[in-house]
């Protein structure tokens, strides 16, 4: 349970990894860092701090070797927040805990910390901030988002943001927040968790870093 009363069984965690990778020119999520594949480490991350975690594959199963459940896009081409959404839609829980699947310096301090900040301030969705970017692909989102996420989609608004200006079912304004990675440990800060891998070079940059830690 989180300082704030989040137990694990009121949250699911869902690695978005879906995407199509064209600037990695290979599936991004299953490269290899030592012994563990970029998808296996945020599945690791949100794993201590969830019931379940799942995968949003987007619109085909992948990684069945990681015995985890897969949740396919109900919209096509809606990117990132089709996945979110049909995560949310695939749990029980009052919280789903997102990842994405290329950040090769994420631990679970990260998604625990905007639990707790997310519970102490009432909020719907945290997401982590660092210098003024804000990371909705590492975030925590209530289940008062559903009704609002739908919307967008239905609307045709494809920005994974475009959700929080849409009112929920009861026409109230969803309660928005930030943490920034200043707020977290120094020793969390200073692994540069906001990391994520998106070409050939920027992996080889995480393979040199992952080298000197290990």
């Amino acid at each position: 349970m989180s300082k704030q009363g989040i137990a694990r069984a009121e949250v699911t965690g869902a690695v978005l990894c879906g995407g199509v990778s064209r600037r990695m020119g290979t599936d991004k999520g299953g490269l290899m860092l030592g012994e563990e594949s970029l998808v296996a480490r945020s599945v690791r991350a949100l794993s201590l701090v969830s019931s379940e975690v799942l995968l949003s594959c987007g619109s085909e199963p992948k990684y069945s070797e990681l015995g985890l459940r897969p949740v396919l896009d109900s919209c096509a081409d809606a990117g990132p927040l089709a996945g979110i959404t049909a995560s949310m839609e695939a749990c029980d829980s009052e919280w789903l805990a997102v990842l994405a699947c290329d950040l090769p310096r994420i631990v679970s301090d990260v998604p625990s910390a905007l639990l707790d900040h997310a519970a102490s301030l009432g909020l719907d969705v945290c997401m982590l901030s660092s210098d003024g970017q804000v990371e909705p692909l590492i975030a925590v989102y209530r289940r008062s988002c559903l009704w609002s996420m739908r919307e967008a989609i239905r609307l045709g608004l494809r920005r994974v943001d475009s959700f929080h200006s849409v009112p929920g079912e009861d026409g109230r304004s969803l309660s928005v927040g930030v943490l920034e990675v200043a707020a977290l440990p120094r020793g969390v800060r200073e692994l540069d968790v906001t990391m994520n891998l998106n070409t050939p070079a920027e992996f080889a940059v995480a393979i040199t870093l992952n080298a000197e830690t290990a």
